[in-house]
């Protein structure tokens, strides 16, 4: 009987053992945190809008968004999910490869977001969404029906563009 177990382990796919770095879990944490504790994610927005000396237009953006928060009933937490992840990857690999900053072809909620060295600035630049008239990226992080989640963090500089986190989510 052991030896058959283990046979059948060997041959387990290598993708459902995929994890997230630590960054990449940061993403994870920092996103639950917004969707479990909307109200009180609200004192994160100025210090970031003053740290990064935020035009009029993001400012006006960020008031938004508190205010959508203020009213936020909490949501469920998102799940790692390994075919996400491996999915995402695939997606940082072919952006590394081609140079091109495109979104991929999953049929999932996708973010990419660059720019940002500190993970909390990440999701918050995402939740302003400034410049984005559907809000898309704000969509993806507080979307209730989504239960599933991965975060790929492309660790190469791809022209001007740094800290490169390609988020996807599913239900």
């Amino acid at each position: 009987m052991r030896t058959i177990l283990f046979c059948v382990i060997l041959y387990i796919p290598a993708v459902i053992f995929a994890q997230m770095t630590e960054r990449e879990q940061q993403v994870l944490d920092e996103i639950n945190l917004v969707r479990t504790h909307p109200a009180d994610y609200i004192k994160y927005i100025d210090p970031f809008l003053e740290y990064w000396n935020s035009s009029s237009a993001e400012k006006a953006t960020a008031e938004e968004l508190k205010k959508e928060l203020k009213k936020l009933q909490p949501l469920q937490p998102l799940e790692f999910s390994s075919v996400l992840y491996e999915s995402a990857k695939k997606h940082g690999e072919y952006i590394v490869k081609t140079g091109e900053f495109v979104h991929s072809d999953c049929n999932c909620g996708e973010n990419i977001q660059y720019g940002n060295s500190e993970v909390r600035n990440a999701v918050i630049d995402l939740l302003i969404d400034n410049g984005v008239p559907g809000r898309g990226h704000r969509k993806n992080i507080l979307n209730p029906e989504y239960k599933y989640f991965a975060a790929y963090e492309v660790t190469k500089t791809i022209g001007d563009m740094d800290y490169i986190f390609i988020q996807q989510f599913d239900w």
